[in-house]
């Protein structure tokens, strides 16, 4: 079957024994056809959410920055933010050279800096990323220019709607979507038994997803902050 949203709803139908749609019917579903469709996006929707940074969920974003203005918003569809990316943009228009943003806690942010916030004529180019408590961010400096800033974060997965929808989820993992939405489909008629014993499979398939694509260390980064000595010890 086609590894679309009607393949895999058709896949969890044969395993129920149940009548198969088609692209003309898709739409149409009724009853137990109808659960199977939701059943298949609940699957994709529990393994986006038991992971945040599966790769098949990342994304880059560049915003526009707007003169005089500190604080903005991540999309809609941000399930995680990684602060570490924010970056300004190299551009030779502006006169600005491409850098990476500090981090500044919100709360520093707030007793050093937030005075910018009212008053006009102290912008330049951003040096520092902050968090603030909605989860959006703000700048500091407020920009002066409309740079570009770029980041990097990992999305929510969207829900399937139409028969030829692929999912975000590579094909070769769409027997851990069949076995979901098998459990899934067993949970909606009552039959607890079958429930478990395919979301035992489900939850397997998913382990195995994060030690194959999230669970990976190509390096091993220090943490280690070096810090100015004051004084010698002289026991």
């Amino acid at each position: 079957m086609s590894y679309t949203y009607l393949g895999l709803t058709n896949e969890v139908l044969s395993r129920f024994n149940e009548v198969v749609l088609t692209d003309g019917t898709f739409l149409t579903s009724r009853g137990f056809q109808t659960q199977c469709k939701n059943a298949v996006n609940d699957a994709i929707n529990y393994i986006s959410t038991r992971e945040y940074s599966w790769p098949f969920n990342h994304e880059n974003h560049t915003e526009t920055l707007v003169a005089g203005t500190t604080r903005y918003s991540v999309p809609s569809t941000a399930k995680h933010v990684d602060y570490d990316t924010f970056r300004i943009v190299k551009d030779d228009a502006l006169a600005s050279d491409g850098k990476s943003l500090a981090i500044i806690d919100y709360k520093d942010y707030l007793d050093k800096f937030i005075d910018q916030e009212d008053t006009s004529g102290v912008g330049g180019v951003p040096s520092h990323i902050f968090r603030t408590p909605d989860n959006n961010y703000g700048l500091y400096p407020y920009p002066d220019k409309a740079y570009s800033l770029r980041y990097e974060y990992y999305s929510y997965t969207t829900a399937l709607v139409n028969a030829n929808d692929v999912p975000v989820i590579p094909e070769q993992y769409r027997q851990v979507i069949v076995d979901g939405a098998t459990a899934f489909g067993y949970q909606y008629r009552g039959e607890s038994g079958e429930y478990q014993l395919n979301f035992s499979r489900f939850e397997q398939g998913i382990k195995s997803m994060q030690s194959l694509l999230s669970n990976r260390f190509d390096y091993i980064r220090s943490t280690v902050v070096n810090r100015k000595a004051f004084g010698t010890y002289a026991g």
